[in-house]
């Protein structure tokens, strides 16, 4: 077997542990959500989940929720569990996460999510931070009026 496809093996089966009900736990693997964002209609939000290992390192994901839980769809940008030691081994490589963000900002269009920055380019950066960014709308103006000259 090949150097590459024994880290892809690895890869797919820390994935496989990660995304199992109760397997993150078990780990002692901590996992926060973050609601980011609603569709423009309401049917679907969007998440940013973080976890953190017992040991160093972590993971980050995007999660597109609808109303029903099986229409949600998660998209792993970014993972660097320590496998034990000081090392924190990137396991999702620039590429993936390029085409993962690219799938994501599909995603969101799909349902109808605005203002909603995806930078892909953003992949190779070591920490990965500044994937997804929300928009923030400048608070309404008030509308100037003319003080009246009516006595």
């Amino acid at each position: 077997m090949s150097a590459r496809s024994t880290s892809v093996c690895a890869l797919a089966a820390l994935a496989a542990v990660v995304a199992a009900p109760g397997a993150s736990q078990a780990m002692g693997i901590v996992q926060e959500r973050r609601l980011l964002a609603h569709s423009a209609d309401g049917r679907s939000a969007l998440y940013e989940v973080r976890g953190r290992g017992p040991e160093g390192g972590g993971s980050l994901a995007y999660r597109v929720e609808g109303k029903v839980r099986r229409k949600s769809v998660e998209f792993l940008v970014s993972s660097n569990f320590s496998p034990g030691g000081s090392s924190q081994p990137q396991l999702v490589p620039v590429s993936l996460c390029e085409q993962r963000l690219d799938a994501l900002s599909t995603e969101l269009a799909t349902r109808g999510f605005r203002g909603i920055a995806v930078s892909p380019e953003r992949c190779r950066t070591p920490d990965r931070d500044g994937l997804v960014t929300i928009a923030t709308l400048p608070p309404a103006l008030t509308p100037i009026t003319k003080p009246s000259l009516r006595r």
